[in-house]
C-alpha cells in the first residue's frame, strides 16, 4: 500500500485535483531530465541542468576519468529518484495547489475512488460571507455628516 496526497487550486473543481505518490520514483530515477520536462519543473530541471554541468566541468579540472563523471551523474539521478515526487508538490504548490487530503491505497485508480468517495473536496459554495445589514435607500459609500462622539471632528466612514 502507498500514500498519495491531493493537491487541488481553491475553487477548482474535482477534475483540477492532483494526485502524487508519496516515496521513491523510479521515472525521475531512470529518465530524470525528461521526466522534469513532461512533468513541466522548469526550475528545477534548470538546477539539474546546471549541477550536471558543474560536476562535469570539477570533474574535467581535477583530471577524473569517465567512470566518476557516470558515478556522479548516477548521483544526481539518485537524488531526483528519491526527492522527485517531493520537488513535484513543491513545483505544485508554487502554481497556486494547496495539499487537500492524504490516502492510503494501492495504485492510482483506487487512491482517486477513495479520496472522492471518503474524503471529497471541501466545499466552498456552502460557506457565504456575512452581509452587513443596509437601511432602505441608503448606499454602502454613505458617511455622516455628523461627528463621532469618540473621536470628535472626523466623520464615520
Amino acid at each position: 500500500m502507498a500514500w498519495f496526497t491531493a493537491h487541488s487550486k481553491d475553487g477548482k473543481s474535482a477534475d483540477d485535483v492532483v494526485l502524487l505518490r508519496e516515496g521513491f520514483n523510479w521515472w525521475a530515477l531512470l529518465f530524470p531530465l525528461l521526466w522534469l520536462a513532461i512533468k513541466g519543473m522548469w526550475i528545477v530541471l534548470i538546477i539539474a541542468l546546471a549541477a550536471q554541468f558543474l560536476i562535469w566541468a570539477i570533474a574535467e579540472a581535477l583530471g577524473f576519468g569517465e567512470a566518476m563523471r557516470l558515478i556522479f551523474s548516477l548521483a544526481i539521478n539518485l537524488i531526483l529518484g528519491f526527492e522527485g515526487n517531493e520537488l513535484l508538490r513543491w513545483t505544485y504548490e508554487r502554481r497556486g495547489f494547496s495539499e487537500v487530503g492524504l490516502v492510503e491505497a494501492r495504485d492510482i485508480e483506487e487512491a482517486e475512488y477513495l479520496f472522492f468517495t471518503e474524503i471529497g473536496l471541501p466545499r466552498t459554495d456552502a460557506i457565504e460571507p456575512p452581509q452587513t445589514p443596509q437601511l432602505p435607500g441608503m448606499s454602502r459609500h454613505w458617511k455622516s455628516d455628523e461627528p463621532d462622539f469618540i473621536f470628535p471632528g472626523f466623520g464615520r466612514s
